[in-house]
Parts: structure tokens; sequence; C-alpha cells
């Protein structure tokens, strides 16, 4: 009589929401007596999805979706001998011992991630306060920054680095990213300048990359062609993530402690049809995710029709009427409007009295 075969379960889909913080100091014996679980994990490249081995007896293939604190997750338990397979194929992957304890999980990394810990700590909702318990000391908060994928990347890169110093100094730190942006003859450019020599110790400074692109590289902007403009847009957004990576390691090399950027990411959902959904859709990201990437927003006014007039007269390569001028004012203030530190400066009693209030707005961010 043949055996007869179980049905596997069906695919699971759960919403994660979570907080993950890197451990700097715990009370590491106490952790370690608490129950605990052996996790393998491996990363398709190309794609968003992962095997876990949990104590070489269980297995199981997710794909993960979202960014931070909100995640779904989508779960599908695989035979373990499939899961060896494709854990052995894939070139990223790591290996750590998960401590459970009070609601917590911590996790002890192995390999070339030794003298790493992790603690995360599940919610009801992305929205909701986590405290540390009294047995994890000290600890930073990595949630929007440091994910598993990217430690086994590393994990793959250390592998035969032969680097004395400690892992947990070798983590990508991400710098706060604030965004200075507005419509033509805003004074973005004037107010870029201004605050890049009154904070040169502080701040690195990013220019504007659909500019470079224009002027560099001489691709200009295919206006009235709809799918050549998404085109443009989605190369502007991949050159602009480009720039923030290495820009944000050069600043940590520098000893600066922020990144001023001329434009964001979301500047390009207000020269597509669809604004910010056509950008969501082009780019395969979100807004919310877009929006987490920048710790606040500057949004500068377009000027009065005589100031802005004049200005274009000294300009000879500022094309827009004025009232196209504003109208592209208006769509950047509205697809920015929506971040939680939005803070649009409009053009008060004079130019010095707009500064000013553009430079006391970058000292809040800074201070947050």
């Amino acid at each position: 009589m043949a055996k007869k075969k179980h049905a596997r379960p069906r695919e699971v889909v759960v919403d994660e929401f979570e907080r993950r913080f890197l451990v700097i100091d715990a009370d590491h014996d106490g952790i370690k007596r608490s129950p605990s679980k052996l996790i393998e994990q491996g990363y398709v490249e190309g794609t968003d999805m992962r095997v876990r081995i949990v104590d070489g007896e269980t297995a199981e293939f997710t794909r993960k979706s979202g960014k931070g604190r909100a995640r779904k997750e989508r779960n599908l338990a695989v035979d373990i001998e499939e899961a060896r397979f494709l854990f052995d194929a894939v070139r990223y992957k790591l290996t750590k011992r998960r401590y459970l304890r009070k609601g917590w999980e911590i996790d002890y990394f192995q390999g070339p991630l030794d003298g790493l810990v992790l603690a995360e700590f599940e919610t009801r909702s992305p929205d909701d306060e986590v405290t540390l318990p009294s047995w994890i000391r000290s600890a930073i908060e990595v949630t929007e920054s440091l994910s598993n994928q990217h430690l086994a990347r590393m994990a793959y890169d250390l592998a035969d680095a032969g680097s004395d110093r400690p892992v947990r100094e070798m983590l990508p730190r991400e710098l706060p990213r604030i965004v200075l942006t507005g419509g033509p003859c805003s004074g973005k450019s004037s107010v870029m300048a201004a605050l890049r020599e009154e904070f040169k110790d502080v701040l690195h400074c990013i220019p504007e990359v659909a500019t470079i692109v224009i002027d560099q590289v001489g691709a200009k902007p295919p206006v009235g062609d709809t799918m050549a403009m998404r085109a443009f847009q989605q190369t502007i957004y991949r050159v602009q993530l480009g720039f923030e990576k290495v820009s944000n390691r050069q600043a940590i090399r520098d000893g600066r402690s922020a990144l001023l950027l001329d434009r964001g990411t979301v500047d390009g959902a207000a020269y597509m049809d669809r604004g910010t959904a056509e950008l969501e859709s082009v780019c395969r990201t979100t807004l919310a995710e877009e929006y987490a990437r920048y710790r606040g927003v500057i949004c500068l006014d377009v000027p009065p029709k005589a100031v802005y007039e004049a200005n274009k007269a000294n300009n000879p390569a500022r094309y827009e009427t004025y009232p196209q001028a504003a109208a592209t004012g208006d769509r950047l203030r509205k697809v920015w409007q929506g971040h939680p530190r939005f803070m649009r400066i409009d053009n008060g009693s004079s130019w010095d009295d707009k500064l000013a209030r553009a430079r006391a707005a970058l000292i809040g961010l800074l201070k947050d």
C-alpha cells in the first residue's frame, strides 16, 4: 500500500510591523538563557525572495514587500531538501542564533558577522512606540536603514576581506537627508549656495541631478512624449539614488552630519502627467518609501510676477513663462506637501527674509 503524502500548507500572507535595533550593550548572559533556534537565510539575487532554514529541520520560502516598519510577508513552507538545495546555491546568506525573550527576538550573528547583535520587536501597527527592556542597556534603531538582506550582502563582502575592525563599525550608516526644492526662480540655487557656505562643516550638499543630466549629458526632457518622459524620469530617479548613496559615504568620511539635496526623488512626480501615482508605477516604489528617505523638505515659493520677469531677463537659460513657472511651483508643492516635515517658505517681505526663514527651517531639521 502506497504511503499517503501529507498536503503542504498553502501560502500564508501576513502584514508585519516591526522595529529593529542594533544592540550596543545588553545582558547577554541573561538573553542566552532564553529559548533559541538556529536560522540560516539566503537571498535570491535580483528578487525579493528569501529561503530560511530553522534548526536544520523546517524551511520556508519568503517574499517581502514594503520597507522599514511596515511590510507584507508571503511565506510558503517547503521541504528541507529543496530549501538546502537553494540555500547552497545563493551568494548572499547569513547564519544567526535567535533568542526569544518577552516578545523580543534577539539575533546573534555568526560567521563573517560574528559580534553583531540585532533585536526586533513586532508591533500591532507601524505607529506603535517601542521601549527597550532593561536587559538591553543601549541600542540604536535601524528599522529604516538596515535589513537582513543588507547584512547578507555584507557577509559575502567580508568573507575574504580579512578586516580586524569590529563588524559593527562597518555597518552602513544613513545620515539625515534634507531636500531643498521649489519652482523656477524661487531662489533655490541662491539659498543652497548660502547654506553650503555657512554650514560647510556640517552639510554635504548634493547638486540637482536633472540639471547635470540635461547640461552635461545633453539629454533634455522629452516634453510632449509621455512614454519618453516616463523613461527620462526613471533615469533621473535611479541616478538620484546613486548620488545619494555615494554622497552619504563621502559625508561620513568627511565628518559631515547631514546631506542637503537640491531636489529629491519626489520632484520627478511634478513632471509626470499622473503625479505621484505615476512615479510609484514607473520607479517601482511608494510615496511613503520616498518620504521616509528624507528627514524634511524645504519648499520655496515662486516669486511674484514682477520679480520673476526681472530675474528671467538675467538668465537666458530660463524659458518658462510666469504662468508656467507658477504651475510648476504648485505641482512641486503638491507632491511634497504630504511629507510629515514639509516646510513651505513663502516670499515674505524681502529676499533676506525668505533666506532667513529657509535657514531657520534647516536648523530646526538638523536638531530633530
